[in-house]
């Protein structure tokens, strides 16, 4: 892909650690002496200047959240798979993002914190491929009306609050009746999603190029209901059945919402709100996956 970008936007993780100290003024500063425009969110502007400590600010801008998703030509993301999924979520879909793993190895970063210069002087030239991923949203009807909308990335979990108390959904797909479940509850994930709870749940390991959405029971109350890998081209729609429990809507780990009774959760595949994931050349699925869980490798 041929590119070139002048604004840059920088999303740090919730909590810094000592590295940051370093390493954002020298990126930052790296980014100045190129010629590009760097912004950061408003509210982190005082965490920032605190990063930067006695080094000059005054070439530092920021933008509100709204704009910063959508204003800036590419978007770094410094943090772990949780802070790359968070931008994922609210990023504009023409803006690359580039994930820079700042803790262990992740799955969804693609460069980790020793090697990334070694790759942004050529993604500034705009000399990258990247994946589009796409979103998925939910959406819980409540008498008829939309009470609650947003997107995930890595997976949709519909969950109990109760404990030693069992929920049970209806999942259908067009109408179409999949199956009745009772137990925890149910984790709808993505397969960029399906080596983090869903995998935890007992849910396969499936390729991110592969189009599909995965059903994990959590905890089912019976034997006979194991994981699914379903078509993304339907709706999916759930429904809470009586005996009726507290449940919760969580999406990404990171937004949750009450559910009610006779709510009903509408999952479907985004066509046009994706997400461009700038690849790391170096990086290859399978040796991930081997590093990760097989020879237990940590950065």
């Amino acid at each position: 892909m041929k590119n070139k970008f002048s604004t840059i936007g920088i999303t740090l993780k919730p909590n810094s650690t000592p590295e940051f100290y370093s390493i954002l003024p020298n990126l930052s500063n790296w980014l100045d002496r190129r010629g590009k425009k760097v912004f950061f969110r408003s509210q982190d502007q005082a965490r920032v200047e605190k990063l930067f400590k006695s080094k000059s600010t005054s070439k530092l801008s920021y933008l509100e959240d709204k704009d910063f998703h959508s204003e800036v030509d590419l978007m770094i993301s410094l943090g772990g798979d949780g802070t790359l999924i968070g931008v994922c979520r609210r990023i504009d879909s023409k803006i690359p993002v580039v994930g820079i793993n700042m803790g262990r190895l992740g799955f969804i970063t693609q460069f980790n914190k020793n090697e990334y210069f070694d790759h942004l002087s050529q993604i500034l030239d705009g000399e990258f491929d990247y994946l589009g991923v796409p979103l998925y949203s939910v959406e819980v009807q409540r008498k008829n009306k939309i009470v609650f909308k947003d997107y995930f990335f890595n997976d949709c979990v519909i969950g109990k609050n109760d404990i030693a108390r069992m929920i049970s959904l209806r999942a259908e797909i067009e109408q179409e009746h999949i199956y009745n479940i009772s137990g925890d509850g149910l984790i709808i994930s993505t397969p960029m999603g399906s080596t983090a709870y869903s995998m935890a749940a007992g849910g396969p390991i499936v390729h991110p190029q592969i189009e599909g959405l995965l059903l994990t029971p959590i905890c089912p109350h019976s034997l006979i209901h194991r994981p699914l890998v379903i078509p993304t081209k339907s709706d999916l729609t759930f429904k809470i059945l009586p005996p009726y429990q507290s449940v919760t809507v969580t999406l990404d780990g990171q937004v949750a919402f009450p559910l009610e009774e006779r709510d009903i959760i509408i999952v479907n595949r985004q066509k046009i709100k994706k997400v461009r994931l700038i690849k790391n050349p170096k990086k290859l699925y399978f040796e991930t996956i081997r590093e990760k869980f097989i020879h237990s490798k940590r950065e």
